[in-house]
């Protein structure tokens, strides 16, 4: 877990002092309650696409790092697809009407399709992408069977673990038919989560980005070394059994990080730890193939939001930024002489 404490004291001041605004509802009455009707809809749509499309960005990112480092997952190794589904129930009710944003091409006012699963995000490079899966395909049946949001779940588990999936799925006014074999990826979705405050999670089954860090980091290369990072914590701190693809929530902004099991209490984060995360995650990721060269800008934007997070301190647990970057590039060294032989 990358911490930032000190910025959640900052936000809850900000937040406080703004409180004694006075409401513009409250101002102008009748019109503005009307306009914000208006405007609470749009919002609305704007935080199911953007959840969507935070989703894509993830898992496009972690598809080659979850398949790269399956021999060190063995106990969440998984048959996926590289698909992430959704449906309307993924959210809270007055975000149900919204459910159709999660498509990136859906048509103006079509609701033909609103109670079916949606195929939210599809990896690149995965068998789902190969055969040309689209993003914004609704299910229509899974291994013949006709599906609906009680069902298609437990029906791509069930292919899963078959390894083979044959998929019937709506494209605008077309029914498409794919047939496709599974990889095995290690099984610890990635999703975003919302949250004002610049971290990642790791809970032995999923890994959390959330929204702040994608508005921070610069570039895919910080984004592998969070999801490796956590990766690490998933494999080694807490020895996860992972999860199904389809078990991952992509649009839902009320998932959390929690307790798998009781054992979880006795999982204690440390700067050992946290730095043993860093150098796995390191070369997790540059086993999938992604650079970790400039990674180390990362940590020195921190200490630019947050000089005290230069050197260590006896309050966090977490390492100070100056140790990890120096521990990053010591490990880069020897990864670059490793794999230049």
């Amino acid at each position: 877990m990358i911490s930032n404490k000190i910025l959640i004291i900052i936000l809850i001041c900000f937040f406080t002092s703004c409180s004694s605004i006075p409401s513009l509802s409250k101002i102008e009455g009748s019109y503005s309650n009307e306009h914000e009707k208006v405007e609470m809809y749009k919002q609305a749509n704007f935080l199911v696409a953007s959840m969507a499309s935070a989703s894509r960005k993830l898992h496009d990112i972690a598809w080659p790092i979850m398949k790269a480092n399956v021999n060190v997952c063995i106990n969440a190794r998984i048959n996926a697809f590289g698909l992430m589904v959704a449906d309307p129930n993924d959210l809270q009710s007055s975000l149900k009407p919204s459910f159709l944003s999660a498509s990136p091409h859906v048509l103006k006012n079509d609701n033909s399709s609103s109670n079916l699963p949606m195929i939210v995000s599809v990896a690149n490079g995965s068998p789902a992408n190969n055969a040309n899966i689209m993003e914004g395909d609704f299910i229509l049946s899974i291994d013949n069977i006709l599906v609906n949001y009680r069902n298609y779940k437990t029906l791509l588990i069930k292919a899963a673990k078959q390894g083979k999936l044959k998929i019937v799925v709506k494209r605008l006014n077309k029914d498409l038919s794919y047939s496709l074999n599974s990889e095995l990826i290690c099984g610890y979705p990635v999703q975003p989560m919302v949250s004002p405050i610049p971290n990642a999670y790791a809970d032995g089954s999923k890994i959390y980005i959330t929204i702040a860090t994608l508005d921070f980091i610069k570039d895919d290369q910080e984004a592998a070394f969070l999801i490796s990072h956590e990766l690490a914590h998933n494999i080694v701190h807490y020895n996860g059994k992972g999860l199904h693809e389809i078990e991952a929530k992509p649009i839902s902004i009320n998932d959390t990080p929690s307790l798998q099991s009781i054992g979880d209490l006795f999982i204690f984060q440390s700067g050992a730890k946290e730095t043993e995360a860093d150098l796995l995650g390191i070369e997790y990721a540059i086993k999938a193939g992604i650079s970790q060269d400039k990674v180390a800008n990362y940590f020195r934007r921190l200490s630019l939001y947050m000089p005290q997070l230069m050197d260590e301190s006896i309050f966090r647990m977490h390492p100070g930024n100056a140790k990890r970057v120096t521990e990053i590039e010591r490990k880069l060294k020897i990864l670059n002489n490793k794999y230049s032989k």
